[in-house]
């Protein structure tokens, strides 16, 4: 990569509040599609994102689909796991849009969620009654949607299944809170709920990530994980204060004050990569952003982002994310 100006950042690395950052740079919206009465014995299904985007009829890249219980009890299935019981209060979040299914305590015939909505467009939150006559369950159901993240370490690091229970920690109280103001928006909407319910999902989405970060423990991996490290996580902050800065291992070590060999295994250890690859990986992020945003020719993002020639751009863009820049960029304008 030829040498590019450094991009300054606005606040110090060491102090650079990268969680912030990153959930800024994902636009995420957030939107409560429906509450349900459920009543035993019931049990629904509903298809990955990409199907659910179509089913709802949405323009989106990604979805995050989320429930909460707001009263009674159920169960979430997912394939190839046991079923996790949902108790009220419980809030379940699916970062990667699974597949998945929600069912009573009886045993029921799985009904597809299309199949209960009305067909869209919808002007408000749509009311779903659904099963027979037993013990009822009330869900908050809706999702979050995000830019397509081609590369996005925070979103891959996630689980497949993020399940909060306020009240399991002294933490979880303004999780809760949050939770549970959402499910009564969305129950007994007042004038201004249509503003307040995407707030509130957005609210929660942060919130669930904090509390993610904050429970993890020192055996874990991923990019919640390096943040905390005091060396991957400062290494984290200076790549991305200065993203176009011609960085290599030497000079970052120096910056962090460790050895090259530290930082290598540090970064290995929870990104498992060495920070390098990582830096190519985000600039690339970072030129599929520009290239989604403004109209530079591909030249001059290939000069922006570091590379010699567009040739070469376009060879680590397609090796990265399986598409040349161009078509990906067409791709783009199409949605």
């Amino acid at each position: 990569m030829s040498e590019t100006p450094a991009m300054l950042s606005e606040t110090p690395p060491e102090g650079r509040d990268l969680l912030s950052d990153m959930l800024s740079g994902m636009r995420l919206a957030g939107m409560v599609l429906f509450r349900a009465e459920f009543r035993e014995p019931w049990s629904i299904v509903a298809p990955a994102a990409c199907d659910l985007v179509r089913l709802l009829a949405i323009r989106a890249e990604h979805i995050m689909p989320f429930h909460i219980v707001a009263d009674g009890s159920c169960w979430l299935n997912m394939k190839n796991e046991p079923p996790r019981p949902l108790a009220a209060g419980d809030a379940v979040l699916l970062p990667h849009g699974d597949g998945h299914g929600l069912s009573g305590r009886e045993t029921a015939a799985a009904v597809e969620v299309g199949c209960l909505l009305p067909p869209p467009p919808w002007s408000d939150i749509l009311v779903v009654e659904h099963g027979g006559a037993g013990a009822s369950a009330s869900l908050v159901c809706g999702f979050l949607q995000c830019d397509e993240l081609l590369f996005h370490p925070l979103l891959r690091s996630l689980p497949r299944v993020l399940r909060v229970a306020p009240g399991e920690s002294a933490d979880d109280s303004w999780l809760g809170e949050v939770i549970r103001h959402t499910a009564t928006e969305a129950r007994r909407p007042t004038p201004g709920s249509r503003s307040m319910l995407p707030r509130l999902t957005e609210l929660m989405f942060v919130e669930i990530m904090r509390k993610h970060m904050r429970d993890l423990s020192a055996e874990d991996a991923g990019w919640f994980a390096a943040l905390r490290d005091p060396i991957a996580g400062a290494a984290l902050r200076w790549l991305h204060a200065e993203p176009l800065m011609d960085w290599s291992v030497k000079e970052l070590a120096n910056r962090v004050g460790a050895s090259r060999s530290v930082l290598n295994e540090r970064f290995r250890r929870y990104l498992d990569q060495p920070p390098i690859h990582y830096l190519a990986r985000w600039r690339l992020q970072l030129a599929a952003q520009e290239m989604k945003a403004g109209q530079l020719p591909m030249k001059a993002i290939a000069d922006l982002y570091g590379y010699e020639t567009e040739a070469a751009f376009s060879r680590a863009f397609k090796r990265c994310f399986g598409a040349p820049p161009g078509d990906w960029r067409k791709r783009q304008d199409r949605h």
